[in-house]
């Protein structure tokens, strides 16, 4: 099979242009978790806060109900953004948001993607560590972090060819499994991985500037904490939504010319 180039610029730019372009989808889709999100986030001391200011840090949880909510909310738009990219049909509306077993499915493959990552890089970080503490040239535990750490990157954008798999748990593809996605994807590594990088690059910065005008006011006040609070989770998840309409925009242009092949050299 002929390898399918993505186009860069234009998959990047399509992305942003549709979601900016469907921003009624966006708030519809987002509004519930947005606003459940928020009052959990109110009832366990604002810990959304936490890296902004350390009087709003209640609790030393790890993880808490609010970064469940966030994740599973996440989940829960990004599947429901890419199944209106691609069928221009809305599964969720303001407070009836659709959740179900896509969303474990979606989940269980983003694990499964996850531990063969770090497993290979805590391997590799091992492996470098040992041979490195032989020839004496630092800790084994030194060496082995930079080295996991390195081999996690690259590892990740190695696996980002897998990454039509989600998309296509989000519309019932049976026929998308991780061995076509990474046959279809071949070539693309860079145009994936760095596509993703630069679509969280916007929202992240708006984030650093909410955040940073929050400490600046310094003014600890519930209501400020709800309105600051409810503005992070939602840039939070508009983050999500453009990630689910790059998802959803680089799976048909790959399934388009996986077809149009097929078609080809069958006739």
């Amino acid at each position: 099979m002929k390898e399918i180039h993505l186009p860069f610029g234009e998959a990047i730019k399509r992305s942003f242009n549709f979601v900016f372009s469907h921003l009624s989808v966006y708030i519809r889709l987002s509004l519930f978790w947005g606003v459940l999100t928020c009052l959990i986030d109110a009832c366990e001391g604002f810990p959304s806060l936490c890296p902004i200011g350390s009087e709003n840090c209640v609790s030393e949880q790890k993880l808490n109900l609010y970064q469940w909510s966030l994740f599973f909310g996440g989940i829960s738009i990004i599947i429901s953004y890419i199944i209106y990219v691609i069928t221009k049909t809305e599964t969720g509306k303001y407070f009836r948001p659709r959740f179900g077993t896509k969303d474990f499915k979606y989940i269980w493959a983003m694990l499964k993607l996850i531990f063969a990552a770090v497993l290979l890089s805590v391997i590799i970080g091992l492996l470098f560590g040992v041979i490195g503490s032989i020839l004496k040239l630092g800790s084994l535990k030194q060496i082995g972090i930079i080295f996991s750490a390195i081999s996690f990157f690259i590892i990740s954008m190695y696996l980002s060819r897998y990454i039509l798999v989600f998309p296509g748990i989000a519309i019932e593809d049976a026929e998308m499994s991780f061995n076509k996605s990474f046959e279809l994807t071949k070539g693309n590594i860079n145009a994936i991985f760095w596509g993703l990088f630069i679509l969280a690059l916007p929202m992240s910065l708006v984030n650093i500037f909410v955040s940073s005008l929050y400490f600046a006011i310094r003014f600890d006040n519930v209501f400020l904490n709800l309105i600051f609070s409810f503005s992070l989770t939602m840039i939070g998840f508009l983050n999500d939504t453009i990630k689910a309409s790059f998802l959803a925009h680089i799976y048909q242009y790959f399934i388009y010319f996986d077809k149009k092949q097929k078609q080809v050299s069958d006739n």
